[in-house]
């Protein structure tokens, strides 16, 4: 597992958001970091434990950041997360145990969904922006929720 991933934000497309800055995760801390694209000007935005940010995407002209965190990987408790550029205004787009373990998000802006894939799910997903019509795509598991464990 890659302990970071990174995303940058797309320099000129938005003015009234940090032109050129990265977006990151801490997994093994659970925060989320942003920093010039030299490290400089290191900041934590989301410093409180969350357990297991897999993937961060930015949303530069609605100004927010989303990321996925697994949550347990032995629990159905994986949640999105949304938080303004500058960490602020957090809150839950889909729920503990919307999902298993999402991994992999990725933005669609002009339909404005989320897509995911769930690991312990085995399943591809989406949701609107807001976190609202939680959509299984892609369904591999044969409707056991794990079947690789027993």
């Amino acid at each position: 597992m890659n302990p970071i991933t990174s995303t940058p934000i797309n320099a000129g497309t938005d003015r009234s958001t940090p032109s050129g800055r990265l977006f990151f995760l801490d997994n093994g801390a659970g925060r989320v970091l942003t920093a010039n694209p030299g490290g400089s000007d290191l900041r934590t935005l989301i410093g409180e434990g969350r357990e297991g940010p897999d993937e961060v995407v930015v949303a530069a002209a609605a100004g927010h950041i989303y990321w996925t965190n697994m949550g347990n990987l032995k629990e159905n408790d994986g949640a999105i997360l949304r938080s303004d550029l500058d960490g602020k205004n957090m809150i839950t787009i889909v729920p503990p145990g919307g999902t298993f373990t999402p991994k992999q998000i990725k933005l669609e802006k002009k339909s404005g969904k989320l897509y995911w894939s769930d690991r312990e799910g085995m399943r591809v997903m989406r949701a609107n922006l807001d976190g609202s019509k939680i959509e299984t795509l892609v369904d591999t598991s044969h409707g056991d929720l794990r079947p690789d464990r027993t």
